[in-house]
């Protein structure tokens, strides 16, 4: 494997990439495009924000339509194969796939591949899509390129759409309040931008603010539901922070806070130094 591609924040084109995603360990970094990485070798700790995966050999993670990442830690002989493609590929190719497929991953993005027959083998036929995309889209074919990675993605997740009893044969023991959890959570990487309050969520999750108060508490080592949304929203402005092109003043509008001077008071307070103090120290 090549070992140190870089991920771009966006792609027209599906790509075939062999990484070990050194250049998100620097800093976090928000990604437009899907994501779906094995990990071939070594093991990391990967965060969305206010999520925290541990991704190790034979585990898999996918983002179907984007995300906020950065690599917290990594083992010297981590390396992953990674697929990207762009959401309106994503889109297309999704229209025929039943939502059941959706919601799972978008609940569990991060799985682990076990050591029986079964889940050696989904394994090893995950490994063969990877050699495919290595094949297609590391050349060039302006001829039927789009239809190829059509053709690709949508089969690649119907496959992946069939996996998903086994998966939940793993998963079968989550209660419904770890169910809960994993969906507030995804609530959180998808408005965590835009919606800074818990009512927000609550809603979204039809439960009350002291039930999620309770689940947060039980499954996410103490944390109450106002940690982890600032913790998303946190690891957001510091993305905001590292694009030098965009002022302070411009980076508390697009995350809707009321001004600068409250998304300067809100992040010395979570940090400890200033969002000026920050972009001088990465930049």
């Amino acid at each position: 494997m090549k070992g140190n591609e870089i991920l771009p924040n966006d792609t027209s084109t599906i790509q075939y990439i062999e990484s070990n995603l050194a250049h998100l360990q620097q800093r976090p970094c928000h990604f437009t495009c899907g994501i779906y990485m094995i990990c071939e070798e070594g093991n990391s700790v990967i965060s969305t924000g206010a999520q925290r995966h541990t991704l190790g050999k034979q585990g898999e993670l996918i983002l179907l339509t984007g995300s906020l990442l950065q690599v917290m830690e990594a083992s010297p002989d981590f390396k992953v194969r990674i697929l990207i493609f762009p959401k309106d590929v994503f889109l297309k190719a999704m229209l025929p796939i039943d939502t059941p497929y959706f919601n799972y991953t978008h609940e569990h993005p991060c799985y682990h591949h076990t050591q029986d027959e079964r889940s050696q083998k989904t394994w090893q036929e995950i490994r063969l899509w990877m050699d495919m995309a290595r094949m297609l889209f590391t050349t060039k074919m302006p001829q039927f390129r789009a239809q190829q990675e059509y053709n690709y993605l949508q089969s690649l997740l119907m496959w992946l759409f069939n996996t998903i009893p086994d998966k939940l044969e793993v998963n079968k023991k989550y209660s419904r309040k770890q169910i809960l959890c994993h969906r507030f959570m995804q609530l959180v990487r998808e408005y965590g931008t835009r919606e800074h309050q818990i009512p927000f969520y609550v809603e979204k999750l039809c439960i009350t603010s002291r039930y999620l108060h309770k689940i947060t508490m039980d499954y996410l080592d103490g944390k109450t539901p106002k940690d982890v949304i600032d913790e998303q929203l946190i690891a957001e402005i510091k993305v905001l922070l590292n694009n030098p092109h965009l002022s302070i003043t411009e980076i508390a509008d697009q995350l809707r806070f009321a001004n600068q001077s409250y998304l300067s008071r809100f992040f010395k307070k979570k940090t400890g130094i200033s969002p000026k103090e920050f972009r001088l120290r990465n930049l």
